[in-house]
């Protein structure tokens, strides 16, 4: 085996790091998006549109005299059909529920039925239900019904429910809460 000299491998070290220092390249400038402008824009519209429809709502419950509404503190109203004085419980997080409902929107007309519905189980916070009727459920004791008032943004928002309920439908619902199943400690 030969040995290379101390000599050729620093030579060769010095010529090899100026071959690389020679290089004109340099980075690319960052591509200008207009994306804060867009985000600021979709929030003003979100926020035009929530305020009109809460404006809408509260102008229904004021012309309501019959019922007497609840302000949620979740950003929907209700008032109730069925009360329970005999029942405290209210239903927490993996209960088992055996609820009716039925989705209006805000001119009364059925977008689903509850005979088309029928009875269903529920288990809180465990199921893909929209985020206003997610809250309103936990608001009701067994055998206890109200009616939901909920803007889009506490309803299917701008997704709708990719059938009967399109983009931005505030909507009326009726729930039932039939039956309550503790969830048994682990």
């Amino acid at each position: 085996m030969t040995r290379i000299p101390k000599n050729i491998i620093l030579l060769l070290i010095l010529i090899q790091s100026f071959a690389c220092k020679n290089n004109n390249q340099s980075a690319r400038p960052p591509v200008q998006h207009q994306r804060q402008t867009i985000d600021i824009t979709s929030v003003n519209h979100n926020r035009n549109l929530k305020q009109k429809e809460e404006t809408f709502i509260k102008q229904m419950i004021a012309k309501d005299n019959l019922h007497h509404y609840i302000d949620s503190g979740h950003g929907f109203w209700y008032y109730y059909t069925k009360t329970n004085k005999h029942e405290r419980y209210l239903p927490k997080k993996g209960d088992k529920l055996s609820i009716k409902y039925e989705i209006r929107d805000l001119s009364n007309n059925i977008i689903y039925a509850e005979k088309e519905i029928g009875n269903k189980d529920y288990v809180v916070d465990h199921e893909n239900y929209f985020r206003g009727f997610r809250e309103a459920i936990k608001l009701l004791k067994e055998q206890e019904e109200a009616w939901f008032f909920f803007p889009s943004n506490a309803a299917y928002s701008f997704h709708g429910d990719e059938n009967r309920i399109g983009q931005n439908i505030p909507l009326k619902v009726k729930i039932n809460i039939l039956k309550i199943e503790k969830q048994k400690d682990k």
